[in-house]
């Protein structure tokens, strides 16, 4: 493919659901910027795939092998890691193409605890989101690395989010994170090239 698939798809929805041409000009508009005005920072050493045509700095989803979610290995919670024993480790965060990403974690035991923050700050017709990677240890040795996106996003232009608590169900290490342009649903469209940790 040539050109920007994502902008012609983003258009094309926007077309189906019946936005007036107005909201069709600005994501054109804003698709254009994006491949005018963002640095890549793709960096296909890091990346399970490899860079492609899209949005400057990310990896289309495409692109990428296929990869199980893994989202039996997180839980989500209302509780204060620290209120349970787990200490502070640190935080990574990002920003590329419009989404902010932070992930920030605590640990006990190898059991760590996640929480997540993002931010939109262009009308592109993309929300944000991120993308974490790790691996987890089965009782007999670690695992290659698995894939998850993190459950929240944020959809609204110029506003951040912090959602969390999400504790692992296994001993985890080597968390890793990433900007993601997700659409409305969360669902990944494609992700920074660069992953920022571990933590």
């Amino acid at each position: 493919m040539t050109g920007c698939p994502q902008a012609a798809h983003a258009i094309t929805i926007i077309f189906l659901k019946g936005e007036p041409l107005k909201r069709i000009m600005i994501a054109a508009l804003a698709a254009v910027g994006l491949l005018a005005a963002t640095p890549s920072i793709a960096n296909a050493a890091d990346e399970p795939g490899t860079a492609s045509a899209g949005t400057p700095g990310f990896v289309n989803a495409a692109d990428e092998p296929s990869v199980m979610n893994y989202a039996d290995e997180w839980y989500t919670s209302t509780t204060h890691p620290e209120s349970q024993g787990y200490g502070y480790v640190g935080s990574v965060q990002s920003t590329v193409g419009g989404v902010w990403q932070w992930i920030a974690m605590w640990r006990k035991d190898n059991y760590v605890v996640l929480r997540s923050g993002h931010g939109d700050d262009r009308e592109d017709g993309y929300c944000a989101g991120a993308e974490i990677r790790y691996q987890i240890y089965d009782g007999d040795t670690w695992s290659g690395y698995h894939y998850r996106m993190i459950p929240s996003y944020e959809c609204r232009t110029g506003r951040t989010s912090v959602h969390g608590w999400y504790y692992s169900k296994y001993k985890v290490r080597n968390v890793s994170s990433r900007a993601c342009h997700v659409n409305t649903s969360g669902e990944k469209i494609e992700c920074e090239g660069s992953w920022h940790g571990p933590i």
